[in-house]
C-alpha cells in the first residue's frame, strides 16, 4: 500500500485503471481508487457468460453496473459486456487443439468462468 500511495502521489491521480489481468478488482483506498476489468472477452465470474469493462466518468452510468465506487465527483464502474459466448467458444476451439496451452488454460473459463465472485472483486 505504501508503494501504491507514493505512485498515486507522484502521478497526481485519484483513480488508477488497468486492464486484462485475468481477474477483476475494485479497491477503494484512503488515497484513491484502483479498478481492473479482468477480461472484456471472457467470463470474469463463476457461472457467467459476459466480460467486463471499466467505465470512469463524471456522469453516472446509464447501465446498471455490477459494482462501482465514487471518488470525489468521478463514477468508477464495472459494466457487464455481453457477447455471443457460443460463437466465441466455436472460434476458440477452431484455433486451439485439445491439449494445447491455451486450450488447457482457457476452455474451462470460457465455459464456466473462473472460481471468482463479484464480492471477491470488491473485497
Amino acid at each position: 500500500r505504501e508503494a501504491l500511495m507514493r505512485i498515486f502521489a507522484i502521478a497526481g491521480v485519484d483513480v488508477f485503471a488497468s486492464s486484462h489481468t485475468c481477474l477483476p478488482a475494485l479497491r477503494r483506498l484512503a488515497f484513491g481508487t484502483v479498478i481492473n476489468n479482468g477480461a472484456a472477452g471472457m467470463p470474469n465470474f463463476r457461472d457467467t457468460q459476459f466480460g467486463l469493462i471499466s467505465r470512469i466518468a463524471t456522469s453516472p452510468t446509464p447501465i446498471k453496473p455490477l459494482y462501482g465506487a465514487r471518488c470525489r465527483e468521478v463514477h468508477i464502474d464495472a459494466l457487464p459486456l455481453n457477447y455471443n459466448a457460443a460463437r466465441w467458444e466455436t472460434e476458440f476451439l477452431s484455433q486451439w487443439r485439445p491439449g494445447s496451452p491455451a486450450h488447457v488454460s482457457y476452455l474451462h473459463r470460457i465455459r464456466q468462468g473462473p472460481r471468482f465472485t463479484p464480492q471477491q472483486a470488491t473485497s
